[in-house]
């Protein structure tokens, strides 16, 4: 008895596996349980696959299986998740992981990637979005980047670079960095912060608008093109970094450029419109073919520098450039309608070379010491003096046009020991008896 009842349930078993099969016989495009369909036909547009990277994380709930081993996708909406902290990822039909959100915009909430990203679109962040340092943040042509205007200046939305930044536009296709406001402000969003970043970092055709600090580096290397940084109250901060720039604006803001312990290669960049245009403190830059204009306070200021200055334009400033100590030399530069002294030297060991100094409110050279040497220059239409010398050393000042050939007129627009017995003297004989033809 005991072995008929086995044998029995043997049989009750494998005649319940053979109708298991027969229901499936048709291949499973379609197939019909107790007259009721549970598979509809394979739907005609694409679906996200089961098996895709996205779906890894997906319960397995969500799944059928097939008996024959194929998976099959319920039809439902997969939208990407928008967890605090968790970038919101989707996928393209292909199977590519890209950022776009809700209507082409993604949503970061104090988001931290560790892995290669492409931004696309319109992307919206909050708090913060990290660059871990093995990650790449790839920003795609025309891609707008907003950033939250809430919190104080110390939390306020902000992108933080310790990997790579890759945002690479095109004169039709800019990239926006800016404020999520309808009417946006000064320092409505933190800014993009390089953090120990050495590798590198590209910008190019990008602008970065309503920052409080459009971009800051430390310890970190950055090549600019054709970049516009405008109405932050720091363009762009540099701390112990190496920045090469071709092209752009940096315009509207408290100080347009500021750098510490850094080398800086800046070419064909404007700085205008500012209270401050360029500070530097300690630090090794060439500028050329520069405009630095209309700043309401200095045009350029540098503390304890060595830079060298060529073709540049510094005009309608408070007063043009102003160096304090450090070293260097100013070659075929203009100076022109700046409200206070043009150029102001105070320790500095500085060639000063072909540059061109009219129409200047005040002063349009000033000296407080020895230390410069100035030839090869053109002085006209300066309402202060051509050289004003308020130090006690003497100035070697030879072979420049001073507006006129006469001595006398010369005299009169150069400050002195034999104004002030307290100055040093102005070596200015021999001088050029007409504007050099490089100058004109």
């Amino acid at each position: 008895m005991k072995y008929m009842s086995v044998g029995f349930v043997i049989l009750c078993t494998a005649a319940f596996f053979t109708a298991g099969c027969a229901m499936f016989s048709d291949g499973g495009a379609s197939s019909v349980l107790n007259n009721r369909q549970i598979f509809s036909s394979v739907p005609s547009e694409p679906v996200y696959s089961a098996n895709s990277s996205f779906m890894s994380g997906i319960s397995e709930a969500n799944q059928i299986v097939h008996p024959a081993g194929l998976h099959l996708s319920l039809e439902i909406p997969l939208q990407p998740s928008r967890i605090q902290g968790v970038a919101a990822p989707s996928v393209d039909m292909n199977g590519n992981a890209d950022l776009s959100a809700d209507d082409a915009s993604a949503v970061y909430d104090k988001a931290t990637l560790t892995e290669d990203v492409n931004l696309r679109g319109n992307v919206l962040i909050k708090g913060y979005l990290v660059v871990a340092p093995q990650a790449t943040l790839r920003v795609e042509p025309g891609a707008v980047i907003r950033f939250a205007a809430t919190g104080t200046k110390n939390t306020s939305a902000r992108l933080v670079i310790q990997g790579r930044i890759h945002a690479v536009g095109t004169a039709d296709k800019p990239i926006v960095f800016t404020s999520d406001r309808s009417t946006p402000a000064r320092g409505d969003w933190g800014g993009i912060s390089l953090v120990a970043s050495e590798k590198r970092n590209q910008l190019e055709h990008c602008r970065i608008e309503y920052a409080n600090t459009g971009l800051e580096t430390q310890f970190s290397t950055v090549s600019l093109k054709m970049v516009s940084v405008s109405w932050a109250h720091t363009g762009f901060l540099m701390r112990d970094s190496v920045t090469h720039i071709n092209g752009g604006v940096f315009s509207n803001s408290d100080i347009g450029f500021e750098m510490h312990d850094s080398e800086l290669d800046m070419k064909e960049l404007t700085v205008s419109a500012c209270k401050r245009g360029i500070v530097m403190f300690k630090s090794a830059a060439s500028i050329s073919s520069c405009k630095i204009t209309n700043n309401e306070q200095f045009g350029l200021l540098s503390d304890e520098c060595r830079i060298r200055i060529t073709a540049v334009e510094l005009s309608g400033n408070g007063y043009g450039a102003d160096l304090n100590g450090g070293e260097g030399q100013i070659i075929a530069t203009s100076f022109l309608n700046n409200r206070e002294a043009a150029l102001h030297l105070a320790g500095t060991r500085v060639k000063v070379n072909r540059c061109r100094f009219f129409d200047n409110n005040q002063d349009a050279l000033r000296l407080e010491d020895g230390r410069a040497l100035v030839w090869g220059n053109s002085f006209s239409g300066n309402k202060g003096f051509n050289l004003h010398n308020s130090g006690r050393e003497d100035v070697n000042a030879l072979q420049n046009w001073w507006g006129s050939s006469d001595p006398a007129a010369i005299s009169q627009k150069i400050y002195d020991a034999v104004r002030d017995p307290r100055s040093g003297s102005v070596q200015h004989f021999p001088w050029l008896s007409e504007k050099p033809v490089f100058l004109q």
